[in-house]
């Protein structure tokens, strides 16, 4: 469903047709319309076009950082659970190792039992 949404960046309106909730729109307006205001105030020498495409960069270039960093995660991930099975597995065989380590003694015990050694 498309939600209409009014917002003001640098003292301009716009209505923007999105599917994001209204609230998230006009976050995502109220700290566009920061940034770029205070680009604006920071230099006399940008125009707004300017300040648009020098936000434009720097959101691209935080969202390729995001992008990254969560691959980084995902194949970090991966990692971390290829690791625990492989726990998993060497556990396992630990504990069937132990069991037939207990059933061997078991036998060996019965054995010295019934020869009466003790």
């Amino acid at each position: 469903m498309e939600n209409r949404v009014k917002v003001r960046i640098i003292g301009r309106d716009y209505t923007l047709g999105t599917d994001n909730s209204p609230e998230y729109t006009r976050e995502l307006a109220e700290k566009l319309d920061e940034r770029m205001n205070a680009m604006l105030a920071s230099t006399k020498t940008l125009s707004g076009m300017d300040v648009a495409i020098l936000c434009a960069l720097d959101s691209m270039d935080e969202a390729n950082k995001a992008v990254s960093n969560a691959d980084n995660i995902r194949l970090q991930l991966g990692e971390y659970v290829t690791s625990a099975d492989k726990a998993q597995t060497s556990y396992e065989n630990a504990k069937r190792e132990i069991q037939s380590l207990k059933k061997r003694i078991q036998e060996l015990e019965e054995r010295l039992n019934s020869k009466n050694y003790f």
